[in-house]
């Protein structure tokens, strides 16, 4: 009998400590709703800590650093300067061994890592208590993607606003009206400003990723554009 306990304790335990974890999965803390994720530059440029604090202040859920030329060192050296409480909102493009250093709340694969992982790989890094992400362009492919990434980005939704001459897949809209995917979180992303989220009314996204609407403004822009955000998703009324 006691060592019945003494097992349905560790079990208790033990699923406590996957409630926590998947608390930090996904973190939703601003007025923005769903969920606003926010993806740097590749390059590093004046002000831009300043700027990631600013829009973590003022409605978006997770910053993506995504800075495929830089090294551990410089990833390093930014994450020193970006409050430690934020840390959990941030997600690393690179050089993941940082994650648990700095606590860091999540790690992304691009595509072609992604095909390349295995789900005991995956199970490995989520078992570290850490939000996973990838990105895909092709929906047919989404249904066999592992469950255990908390989100995907799905793109080019709408024309690109960072990326010259990188245009919309406009059968990407289309379906997600009418198709859903209830064991995925699909974030749309590509050209997301408070104009074209109108036009994700009635689909099954449930998130945006942002890119070239959130730089290059200064505090006071950056709250008028967090307004002007606010403003667009109280217009959706997205799919279950």
């Amino acid at each position: 009998m006691e060592e019945e306990r003494e097992i349905i304790k560790k079990e208790e335990l033990r699923e406590a400590e996957v409630r926590e974890n998947d608390n930090r999965l996904l973190p939703h803390t601003s007025y923005l709703t769903p969920p606003t994720i926010g993806i740097t530059k590749e390059s590093f440029y004046d002000a831009e800590v300043d700027q990631i604090i600013c829009w973590l202040n003022n409605g978006i859920d997770i910053i993506h650093l995504r800075k495929p030329n830089v090294t551990e060192e410089e990833i390093k050296n930014l994450l020193e300067v970006i409050p430690t409480h934020f840390h959990s909102r941030i997600t690393l493009h690179q050089h993941y061994t940082l994650s648990e250093k700095y606590n860091v709340g999540g790690i992304h694969f691009k595509e072609s890592q992604r095909k390349e992982l295995n789900t005991e790989s995956l199970k490995v890094w989520k078992k570290k208590g850490l939000r996973l992400s990838s990105s895909v362009h092709q929906m047919d492919e989404i249904p066999e993607i592992p469950t255990l990434f908390n989100y995907l980005f799905l793109s080019p939704v709408f024309d690109s606003t960072s990326k010259i001459g990188y245009n919309s897949n406009k059968e990407i809209l289309k379906r997600m009206k009418k198709e859903r995917f209830p064991h995925h979180q699909i974030i749309a992303l590509g050209g997301i400003t408070p104009k074209t989220l109108s036009e994700l009314d009635g689909s099954s996204f449930t998130g945006v990723a942002i890119l070239g609407y959130l730089w290059n403004a200064s505090s006071e822009e950056i709250k008028n554009k967090a307004f002007e955000l606010q403003s667009s998703w109280k217009t959706l009324d997205l799919m279950p």
